[in-house]
């Protein structure tokens, strides 16, 4: 979105998925942002969602953060649909009025 450019917000994402299936689903909805792929458990338990293993793979429960410049978390949100998500809309007003 060019309102998060134009205030100086990356956007990034993770996913447990391997390159491949990561990559492929990056182009399908055209998301142009960095999305890192094959994050473990590790990773995920230390940020609060990791959800264990489910027809032998890794799942992670999906997770959003906003993060202070200090690295710091402002705002997060877990959520398993597609209910409860962060709006980017919404979250560029929260980072004006808050940040």
């Amino acid at each position: 979105m060019p309102q998060f450019n134009e205030l100086g917000i990356k956007v990034v994402a993770a996913n447990a998925d391997g390159e491949g299936d990561t990559g492929s689903t990056a182009s399908q909805h055209g998301i142009s942002f960095p999305v890192a792929h094959s994050v473990g458990p590790e990773v995920s338990a230390a940020l609060g969602a990791w959800k264990g293993e489910r027809q032998g793979r890794g799942y992670m429960q999906p997770a959003e953060f906003v993060l202070r410049p200090t690295g710091e978390i402002a705002a997060s949100l877990y959520a398993s649909t597609q209910l409860g998500r962060m709006d980017p809309l919404e979250v560029l007003r929260f980072i004006k009025a808050r940040m």
